[in-house]
């Protein structure tokens, strides 16, 4: 009569379970929005912004009003005193445009375009880099979650096992080692359990704190236990070596480094401004009527201890390291581009094999296990087959997420990114 109800309630219960279950994509999203290294990657991008604005405050002109009051001796001679009054009263609004700095002015607008765009790149990386740790945070939960899942089942084998053993044993249909044998291999079961429950108690706290999400939240694997791995030609992902944030970081700072030369250059050039005054009060005397001024002022560097020259060959050797950084990093990007492609080749081949070696060793096991109930194997036959199935089985599903995340290592690596990444950028 209630049986049916049951099934129902338990049926609802499911469904709200799955229903609530995180994916990745919704994990990082939280990630995303939570990480405290996105976020300050992203206040560094408006830092180099407001860098922009402050080098284009320095070509255009400054205006301010200034005053001044002196006090002072009275001259005894009557001449002077016309010229020099007692007391003096100053009030003016002061406008400076400069008008050349040897280019200097220019070339830190250009310098400062260029490390906002590294800064940016350098904030693609911090997310590539988050993408990867809570995708590395996620497939550890779901692969010890999947692992505790395994023992428990061997260890509902077992029990059973050692039941039907007890029974038999009593009947004198088998031996009190075996019994205990059983035993011995189901306690030691329970421990395994525990031990992987505490990797995975260990594994939610780290995704938790990387990813913001409850650390008791459901995980949902969409992919399930597919081991199909898309991989693209490995000439697909050498050509985006150029386009990797980090190689394009690089290019703008060698960019930057460049512009930083012509800074150091414009330092030997002359100097020219335009000052101007509009006097709202003067002092009393032949000055007093004189409303406004215009000053054209020229200052050429004739000598400075050598420091123009030691400030370019300083950004001319700051060139020269980004230059062979660059070349470096495109050295490195290729061989791990090469490793990872390789790895990830390696891990399909390998997942084929263990699909089907655990595929036989569950078929073994459990025809050695039909088999010990007709008295055709032995009890050592059955533990040794669930043994060999237990382990195969374990790898299997290690190599399997194992696989996922070195693909999403590769992929990440050659800017291939799910929606969910590049709409961050």
């Amino acid at each position: 009569m209630w049986k049916r109800p049951l099934q129902v309630i338990s049926l609802l219960s499911l469904m709200v379970s799955s229903a609530d279950a995180l994916t990745l994509e919704e994990t990082l999203q939280s990630a995303f929005q939570k990480n405290e290294t996105v976020a300050q990657s992203r206040q560094q991008v408006v830092q180099v912004e407001e860098q922009i604005s402050q080098a284009k405050g320095l070509v255009y002109p400054s205006l301010s009003l200034e005053g001044s009051h002196l006090i002072q001796p009275k001259p005894s001679d009557p001449v002077a005193a016309q010229f020099f009054p007692e007391r003096q009263t100053t009030v003016n609004f002061a406008l400076v445009q400069p008008l050349f700095r040897g280019g200097r002015e220019f070339a830190a607008i250009r310098q400062r375009n260029n490390l906002l765009e590294a800064q940016k790149q350098a904030q693609t990386q911090n997310l590539i880099k988050v993408y990867v740790d809570v995708s590395s945070a996620y497939l550890d939960v779901l692969a010890a979650e999947q692992d505790l899942k395994n023992l428990n089942e061997q260890r509902e084998i077992y029990a059973d096992r050692v039941k039907k053993l007890q029974t038999r044993s009593r009947r004198g249909e088998s031996s009190a080692t075996e019994v205990l044998t059983a035993q011995s291999t189901a306690a030691a079961l329970d421990a395994e359990a525990q031990l992987v429950q505490s990797r995975l108690t260990s594994a939610r706290e780290n995704l938790a704190v990387l990813s913001g999400v409850p650390v008791d939240a459901p995980l949902v694997d969409k992919q399930g236990e597919t081991t199909d791995i898309k991989l693209r030609p490995l000439e697909d992902y050498l050509a985006r070596i150029e386009e990797s944030p980090e190689v394009k970081s690089v290019k703008e700072q060698l960019e930057a480094s460049d512009e930083e030369v012509s800074i150091a250059k414009g330092g030997h050039w002359p100097t020219a401004d335009l000052l101007g005054n509009y006097y709202l009060e003067r002092p009393d005397g032949f000055t007093k009527d004189l409303k406004w001024d215009i000053q054209f002022k020229v200052s050429i560097p004739l000598f400075e201890g050598g420091l123009r020259s030691a400030q370019v060959r300083e950004a001319v050797s700051k060139k020269s390291v980004a230059d062979l950084e660059l070349a470096r990093l495109r050295r490195s990007k290729e061989a791990e581009m090469r490793s990872l492609y390789q790895n990830v080749r390696l891990r399909a081949d390998q997942l084929s094999a263990l699909k089907k070696s655990a595929e036989l060793a569950e078929k073994n096991y459990k025809t050695v296990l039909r088999d010990s109930h007709y008295g055709l194997s032995r009890n050592i036959d059955v533990q040794m087959a669930l043994t060999d199935y237990r382990s195969i089985r374990r790898t299997y599903d290690q190599t399997r997420f194992q696989a996922r995340l070195d693909l999403i290592k590769l992929e990440s690596s050659a800017l291939y990114l799910p929606a969910v990444v590049t709409k961050e950028m």
